[in-house]
């Protein structure tokens, strides 16, 4: 290993050593590149000014040209050859080192002045190529000539030629300057480094014009195509390229730069072995720092081996001192162990049991052991199969076919589960397993607990946990049942009971005496309909009866009426003598394929019936209660949009003083125009509205409406309003009241609110509650249908009422002639007693006779309300004074 990582670090060592060398090696070149291209950029200004300053004296030519408006060639050569202007270019052109000579020439070719002597020689250069470029091409202004070699000094110059042009642009002629090369050669060899480097001028065909340090028979030749000119071609800054130059020969490497104003590429090279001489010696010793090293660390990784060689000796003798302490502490381990498992095994819950191939006791628990109360001997391992079941048998605990079951399975080898009952009633599960190689090991679980709680949930499931009577699930699968297995004389009748006032029993004395009442009315069901027929409970206070026998409608009928009358009976309840009643609806078959929900839903519709027709009572299913039942649920539809279509409007009965003196109120009663069935009864849609919730809706409609046009009727005229339970239960109701009376400006005394009984049965506390705040608004309340109720005279005292109604059925006794008139008017005059007493107004409802007026009068009734003084009717029928007056009407 020690060998592995010292060669693993000498590798690193070295690939470290040669990354370093790369990167001083790339450093070197980018500083090399950098160096060489600031210096192209200088060298390539200088020339740039250079060739500038020749342009300057040849501008001054063709300036005065301009000036003088020169159009002819008679006139150009006339003004060319002038000799101010050889002076001019002589003093000029000697500031100019780099300048050797200035010529004038004519469209001809011919020289009209020249800055090198005086007069002028006769020449002509129309066969040199910078004349013919600038005469033949109207476009060009400027060429740079061809490199030529002077044949008496050997100097090279090249000329610079620009186009001299009339006023219209005609061509006149040129101004050509001589620039000397050596100049460049001088100039390059004073700024640029002296050794190792190289500045070349070309122009931008490759030909060579210039270069430092000289290079005999170079001057002159081109060079097209080379790299770095190919460079500095594409892209005015140049750029920087590693080539063999085609000159010298030497690796170089190379910037090159474009001037600026002409189409002339500078170039700058320095050869590649001066540019990294500095990187091989760094490079050289990085390499002997990284030898070194390698060498170092090999004579460590010998050192160490040396150590390993020695320390692996004690290793060895260490580690049998350690494999021999091991070997101890293992022992110890598997016998704590052995331990543990043997106190895990007396501490399961299963009680287990482990044989070997030969069914020979392996292991046995403490739980096996107290549940089959085997003896010791027959505990200790090596202990046969045999024998134990031997035991099991004459013990009774197990009968003896299980006990041939376990030998049998014992032997086949094969997993095996399954439960049996011992002879005390416990229930023991058991599981046989087979262990590879042979062998096998047996659970033994106590699940007597366990069954029952199934059972327990199994009958939870299926049962009322109240009443312990079937649920709606089991009645349903019993229905099934008895559906399927029903022949063709016998019937199948199902009742649907729904216990009539238990709400009232539950809100008054709490839920544990409703738990009570219900367990109680279980019993008393049980006890109406024996051994024949099976009572469940749906939920609630909902019950139901199936019920199987001939079909004889005189049984079942004769059940309903005995389940009536059963349950009309007081309750004893903790200590309360309760009264409730029942409501029946009874189905039976009648006909074949009858379903297990279309029964159910036959016994509903029936016990709805039972209900609206008065409760404690019971009908039987006819069809013509579907149609009765499809009316309600239209009516219930069409309610909701006719308060918006205008179908809904308010009547008003009058309610005159009964002492003669005149009109004392009117009652708003709320009427509905069916556009298909015409005038519906208010005793049939106001049920409808209370069993859909619209109640509240059209109750806060009709409050507005009544108090609206009660504020037009004179202002000792009331008006009086019906309130629901729903809307008395309503937390906004008080606000309600307020919010109508302020919108119509109706003063609060002039309001009656009329209140039935079962209002006062939801909740006294609340009741009363709204009822102080009523009359905290100056709003005056009425109980209507006084005598009808369970307790009104209880109510009387409790609630802070103004006024009673007698109910109608009292007063239509009245003069009738009969023997049921005394008992009326004696009822009659004991509750106008009674409302004298208490100080309240007594107003009795359904006056139709003169007879019965002049009874109340006498009896001492306050008010009358009734036929006899006017039906109702809508507010633009109202007589008197606008429609609205006080007047009343005689007997309809």
């Amino acid at each position: 290993m020690v060998a592995v990582s010292a060669s693993l670090l000498a590798a690193l060592i070295a690939t470290a050593a040669g990354l370093l060398a790369r990167g001083l090696h790339e450093h070197a070149v980018a500083e090399t590149e950098r160096s060489l291209t600031g210096l192209s950029t200088v060298l390539a200004d200088r020339a740039d000014r250079a060739l500038q300053s020749i342009e300057l004296v040849q501008d001054s030519v063709i300036g005065e040209v301009r000036n003088a408006q020169v159009a002819s060639e008679e006139a150009y050569a006339a003004l060319a050859g002038q000799p101010a202007l050889h002076e001019a270019l002589k003093t000029r052109i000697a500031a100019l080192p780099q300048v050797n000579a200035v010529m004038v020439i004519d469209r001809r070719g011919n020289l009209l002045n020249f800055s090198r002597s005086w007069p002028i020689p006769t020449v002509n250069i129309a066969d040199r190529d910078d004349f013919k470029a600038l005469a033949a091409d109207p476009a060009l202004d400027r060429f740079i000539g061809r490199p030529v070699q002077n044949r008496g000094d050997g100097a090279w110059t090249i000329s610079i030629a620009r186009k001299v042009r009339a006023p219209d642009g005609a061509f006149l002629g040129l101004v050509l300057g001589a620039v000397e090369l050596g100049y460049f050669e001088r100039l390059y060899g004073a700024i640029a480094p002296p050794h190792d480097y190289v500045v070349s001028v070309f122009r931008d065909d490759g030909t060579l014009l210039a270069r430092h340090p000289h290079r005999g028979g170079s001057i002159g030749r081109s060079f097209a195509g080379t790299a770095a000119l190919r460079i500095a071609l594409k892209s005015p800054a140049g750029g920087v390229i590693r080539n063999v130059s085609p000159i010298d020969g030497l690796d170089r490497i190379v910037a090159t730069r474009a001037l600026t104003r002409y189409p002339i590429i500078l170039s700058v090279g320095r050869t590649a072995e001066a540019s990294l001489a500095a990187w091989r010696q760094q490079a050289w010793l990085i390499g002997m720092a990284a030898l070194l090293l390698d060498l170092g660390l090999a004579g460590l990784v010998l050192v160490a081996f040396r150590q390993a060689r020695a320390q692996a000796q004690l290793a060895q003798a260490e580690a049998a001192r350690a494999a021999a302490e091991m070997r101890a502490r293992a022992e110890r381990e598997l016998t704590a162990q052995h331990a543990q498992f043997g106190l895990a095994l007396d501490h399961m819950t299963q009680g287990l049991c482990l044989f070997d191939r030969d069914d020979r006791l392996i292991v046995m628990n403490a739980r096996y052991a107290q549940m089959h109360a085997v003896p010791e001997i027959l505990r200790r391992p090596g202990a046969p199969l045999s024998a134990l079941l031997g035991h099991l048998g004459s013990a009774g605990r197990l009968a003896v076919p299980l006990v041939e079951a376990c030998a049998r399975i014992a032997a086949g080898g094969t997993p095996a589960s399954f439960t049996c009952d011992l002879a005390d009633g416990r229930a023991v599960a058991v599981v046989h397993v087979p262990i590879p190689g042979g062998g096998w090991v047996c659970t033994h679980e106590d699940v007597t607990q366990r069954r029952r709680s199934e059972a327990r949930i199994a009958h939870l499931a299926s049962h009322d946990a109240l009443t312990g009577l079937p649920n709606r699930a089991q009645l349903q699968e019993r229905l099934d049942a008895a559906l399927a297995g029903r022949i063709d004389d016998e019937a199948v009748s199902v009742l649907c009971l729904d216990l009539d006032g238990f709400k009232e029993v539950n809100d008054s004395y709490g839920h544990p005496v409703g738990d009570e009442l219900l367990r109680l009315v279980a019993r008393r069901l049980q006890e109406a309909v024996g051994a024949n027929a099976l009572v469940g409970r749906l939920g609630g206070d909902e019950f139901a009866v199936i019920r199987c026998a001939p079909s004889h409608p005189a049984g079942v009928a004769a059940l309903a009426e005995r389940i009536v009358r059963l349950l009309r009976r007081p309750f004893e309840v903790q200590g309360h003598e309760v009264g409730i009643g029942t409501s029946i609806g009874l189905a039976t078959t009648c006909e074949t394929g009858l379903t297990t929900a279309e029964l159910l839903r036959r016994a509903d519709v029936a016990l709805y019936q039972a209900k609206a027709s008065g409760r404690n009572g019971w009908r039987l299913f006819d069809p013509a209660m579907d149609a009765d039942l499809q009316r309600r649920r239209q009516l219930g539809a069409d309610l909701r949009s006719a308060l918006a279509e205008g179908q809904l409007d308010l009547h008003y009965q009058p309610i005159v003083a009964a002492d003669g003196s005149g009109l004392r109120a009117r009652e708003a009663l709320l009427r509905w125009r069916h556009p298909r069935d015409g005038f519906v009864s208010p005793g049939e849609f106001i049920p409808i509205a209370e069993a859909t919730g619209q109640i509240r809706r059209l109750g806060a409609w009709a409050l507005a409406r009544a108090c609206a046009d009660a504020a037009a009727w004179p202002a000792d005229v009331k008006v009086a309003v019906n309130l629901s339970p729903a809307q008395f239960v309503d937390d906004g109701l008080v606000e309600e009241v307020a919010g109508a009376l302020h919108a119509s400006g109706l003063s609060p005394a002039r309001l009656e609110l009329e209140i039935t009984e079962s209002v006062l049965l939801q909740d006294d506390k609340a009741t009363l509650a709204v009822l102080h705040r009523l009359r905290a608004l100056g709003v005056g309340t009425a109980m209507d249908d006084f005598g009808t109720g369970y307790s009104s005279l209880s109510y009387l005292r409790r609630f802070p009422f103004d006024k009673i109604k007698i109910d109608r059925c009292f007063v239509q006794g009245l003069g009738q002639g009969t023997g049921e008139e005394a008992g009326s008017v004696e009822i009659v005059r004991a509750t106008i007693g009674l409302g004298k007493a208490l100080g309240m107004t007594v107003l009795a409802e359904g006056v139709e006779t003169e007879a019965q007026a002049a009874i109340l009068r006498e009896a001492g009734c306050d008010e009358l309300q009734g036929y006899l003084f006017g039906r109702p009717c809508p507010v633009g029928e109202l007589r008197g004074t606008g429609g609205i007056g006080a007047g009343m009407s005689a007997a309809a």
